[in-house]
């Protein structure tokens, strides 16, 4: 396969398709703050006051402080509210319906990447970023790391700006690793370099009570987790075009075997095909040794089992072939009124160090600005970033939706043993070509 990092790309969704997805685009929700949001695109008031909608997925308000976000915000500007329309899933044909008429409920929407952007960015809905409006003083854009504004870049362009990254790695207890011995002489994580290491690893933290491993392989985090693993393996997630998503060759078939055998040993379950948090749940009960997943959730699992007793090492090959990444990012919508006022409290609010650090620190989400892991407090930052800074992004495919939901079939299929590892890569090849796997932008 063809090693290159990913410069385009990531899962394209068609508007129809998008009714559940997790952008957080202009509809419906919980209002946050002062006042409610307006269905138009004035966002003025009576009494001339300017009214900033800002729109978020809930999720977001417990891990960042909003609310000292907006206060901050309106007492440097005077004159300006800021409003919370708080969503969990949205519908995005709504925002796509009232951007094509001219109007706008939100000045800022907040969540989703790339995949669920290209749809508004093919129908010149959202503003581009640029140097003349953002990427100057501060902001350049060789202030963040390139894989997190890689997902919210579009042929080129960047359409969304990241507010919080992830990447993928291996949570560890540390605490079940040093009973197997399998930490070093200073009490640190010794990473797996292989899969087959990894599956001894499994081996050693497996016993009664206790699961060795549990990689996500649930409907939120398949092809994250297939892609991520692949590049560590072969350097590379595509085939030698450098496009197409690789599912033959020795490769994968070395991957999908390892997983399999994983299975067939009982070192890890598929308790995630029917509860995505399965894996999750398990590690910060104490019940599961390693975790595949988002890096994130070792941060999260210390006030369960305590900071000294978690770690994160980079799944196989990571450390020298990089990670996956993705985002949680900003969209302006170009009819809004206050395109300049929403731009100066991305800039000056959630980018701001203090709201970035504080959730970096107790939640373990990714701020997209270098200069925020300077002073960060847990020892095991420099081990995530050194397979952050070298991360791919998923691809921009128009049929992505598609592809990632054919996987799961497939995948659960070869992983009960419900079809072989043959019949497994003739189907997603096959499949994979009758798909559009163009970015959607045209």
């Amino acid at each position: 396969m063809k090693r290159r990092t990913v410069k385009k790309a990531f899962a394209a969704v068609l508007a129809g398709t998008m009714s559940a997805c997790l952008l957080a685009g202009c509809g419906g929700g919980t209002s946050g703050g002062a006042g409610g949001s307006s269905g138009s695109s004035d966002s003025g008031s009576s009494d001339g006051n300017t009214e900033l909608r800002v729109t978020v997925q809930a999720w977001m308000m417990g891990k960042y402080d909003f609310e000292g976000a907006k206060e901050s915000f309106e007492a440097n500007h005077p004159g300006v509210t800021v409003t919370y329309n708080q969503v969990d899933n949205v519908d995005v044909t709504t925002s796509m319906l009232e951007w094509s008429q001219g109007k706008t409920s939100c000045d800022i929407a907040i969540g989703g990447d790339r995949s669920q952007t290209v749809s508004y960015a093919a129908n010149d809905y959202i503003v581009e970023f640029t140097e003349d409006n953002f990427f100057n003083g501060d902001f350049t854009k060789d202030k963040f790391y390139d894989t997190f504004l890689e997902g919210g870049n579009i042929e080129g362009k960047q359409f969304m700006i990241p507010l919080v990254g992830e990447v993928v790695g291996i949570v560890c207890n540390k605490d079940m690793m040093g009973e197997a011995g399998l930490l070093d002489e200073n009490g640190e994580i010794i990473p797996a370099k292989t899969w087959d290491e990894l599956t001894e690893y499994a081996e050693k933290l497996t016993k009664d009570g206790q699961t060795g491993l549990g990689i996500d392989w649930g409907s939120n985090m398949m092809m994250y987790t297939y892609e991520t693993c692949l590049n560590g393996l072969a350097g590379s997630i595509f085939k030698d075009d450098g496009t197409t998503i690789e599912y033959t060759g020795d490769d994968v078939a070395y991957l999908l075997e390892s997983w399999k055998n994983l299975i067939d040993k009982g070192y890890t379950t598929t308790d995630v095909f029917a509860d995505m948090d399965a894996n999750r749940t398990q590690f910060k009960s104490g019940q599961l040794a390693m975790h595949l997943a988002p890096a994130s959730r070792w941060i999260e699992a210390i006030e369960n089992l305590g900071e000294d007793a978690v770690g994160v090492m980079p799944v196989p090959g990571t450390d020298e072939n990089g990670s996956l990444t993705y985002i949680h990012g900003m969209v302006i919508p170009k009819v809004s009124e206050n395109q300049e006022l929403a731009i100066q409290f991305i800039k000056e609010e959630m980018l701001k160090d203090s709201f970035q650090e504080d959730a970096t620190n107790a939640y373990g989400k990714m701020s997209p600005l270098k200069a925020h892991y300077e002073n960060l407090e847990n020892a095991y930052w420099p081990t995530v970033l050194e397979f952050t800074e070298k991360a791919i992004t998923s691809p921009l495919y128009k049929d992505m939706t598609k592809l990632d939901t054919y996987t799961q079939t497939e995948m659960q299929r070869y992983l009960t043993g419900s079809e072989s590892l043959e019949d497994f890569q003739n189907n997603m090849d096959q499949y994979e070509s009758t798909l559009d796997l163009s970015t959607g932008m045209s």
